[in-house]
């Protein structure tokens, strides 16, 4: 599912009681270096502390030694648990596999339903490789996409 402009503003005018909105794209990066077969890494992503970000969709693109083309991308074994360290709530029940969140070239995912992440909060991201023989990602990069949304009155 893509969501429209639309449904976005209509999603976010519920949360801000009738406030004028700026709604602008925004992506949050995260690059995971040799992620070597059952380890873990794990980043805090700072959430900026003028706006809300609301969560829609990540992308995910993970390299190994060998070279790749759109056609044959790795789909990695990793799985990835979110945080919202704020309030201590997890995205997910246990840690899931990273392509059930991420979108890669030739897989589009989005969020069942968009998530609202309150300006100054930070995410914990944790990855793990589950690869079944000993592969190491040497870099492993993970795009959390959506808008940032600032609430102006008046």
């Amino acid at each position: 599912m893509n969501y429209s402009f639309l449904d976005i503003e209509a999603f976010a005018s519920r949360f801000y009681g009738g406030s004028k909105l700026l709604i602008t794209p925004y992506a949050y990066n995260l690059t995971f270096l040799a992620l070597a077969q059952n380890t873990s890494a794990t980043q805090t992503l700072n959430i900026a502390a003028n706006a809300d970000f609301i969560f829609l969709s990540a992308r995910a693109r993970a390299q190994i030694g060998a070279a790749q083309t759109l056609d044959g991308i790795t789909a990695p074994f990793v799985r990835m648990l979110l945080i919202d360290s704020g309030s201590g709530e997890q995205f997910t029940q246990q840690p899931v596999d990273l392509l059930n969140y991420a979108s890669n070239p030739r897989c589009e995912h989005n969020l069942p339903y968009p998530r609202i992440i309150a300006g100054k909060s930070t995410l914990t991201v944790t990855v793990t490789n589950y690869a079944p023989t000993a592969e190491t990602y040497t870099t492993l990069d993970v795009m959390l996409e959506g808008v940032q949304v600032r609430a102006y009155n008046g």
